[in-house]
């Protein structure tokens, strides 16, 4: 795991250090965030269906609103990104309890596959998390997906249940067999996020989210926006049943908030 405190030095596996380029967006290299964009998720694990067209419209969006737009670049060519805002989507909004004054939401983040494992991702993060504290914002929140539905064996406890569904479904992936989701209640489904969520304390190693193994991986610590004890999520717009959940990780219990301060000098 790498050190947290270790905030002003590059996260960067050995072998891409010197070549790898994490830099604010340049207008020019639009293009090229397009194209990216749209091969990372119209690749595993998403296999949607964008286009470079429709990628720049996206980005566009993006850009118009004022996001912050991290790029890393291999030899001049774009191979990633983190996008991320200071306003919630509006669509969302209703989801995260936090104090959303002090948050900065990540919109995506993403880097090609065959550059994937050197840490690139988080040197994404940690370049928005400087640029996060210097604007004042102690929270960093962002969107997940639940692990799919399931109804497990009367005999069985929830986290065994867990288990086995998972190695279940990564042996169907892996087969190219279709993974049916059964159908539940509004009721069942918040019990099934609560008691999901209240494992991962002691079971990080069952989260399903690539996003939250990476924020883990860094030594974050993720908290989940929670209402009066029922964790907040929010059914799948698209109908694919992948309802999600928010993860909102909080700078100062995470140790940042001081180390940052304390080394560029403002407070």
């Amino acid at each position: 795991m790498i050190n947290f405190k270790n905030i002003y030095s590059s996260w960067l596996k050995d072998q891409v250090r010197n070549d790898c380029q994490i830099k604010l967006v340049e207008n020019q290299k639009l293009g090229g965030l397009a194209k990216c964009y749209k091969n990372i998720f119209n690749g595993e694990p998403f296999y949607e269906a964008w286009t470079e067209k429709s990628a720049r419209r996206a980005i566009d969006e993006y850009v118009d609103t004022n996001a912050t737009i991290w790029t890393p670049e291999m030899k001049g060519e774009v191979i990633g990104f983190l996008i991320a805002t200071d306003t919630i989507p509006e669509d969302q909004e209703k989801y995260i309890t936090e104090d959303q004054n002090r948050m900065r939401y990540i919109e995506e983040i993403g880097v090609l596959k065959e550059y994937r494992g050197q840490n690139i991702a988080s040197e994404l993060v940690r370049k928005e998390i400087i640029n996060s504290l210097q604007d004042d914002k102690t929270l960093l929140g962002y969107r997940t997906n639940a692990m799919r539905y399931f109804k497990k064996d009367r005999k069985e406890s929830f986290e065994s249940a867990v288990e086995r569904v998972q190695k279940e479904d990564r042996e169907k992936r892996k087969n190219g067999e279709r993974i049916i989701v059964p159908e539940l209640t509004i009721e069942e489904k918040q019990d099934f996020i609560n008691q999901y969520i209240s494992l991962l304390e002691t079971r990080p190693d069952l989260d399903s989210s690539d996003s939250s193994k990476l924020f883990r991986g860094i030594g974050l610590r993720l908290g989940y926006s929670n209402n009066n004890g029922n964790y907040a999520w929010q059914e799948d717009p698209t109908g694919a049943m992948n309802d999600r959940i928010f993860p909102v990780i909080d700078l100062q219990k995470s140790g940042y908030t001081k180390t940052c301060y304390n080394k560029v000098g403002q407070r």
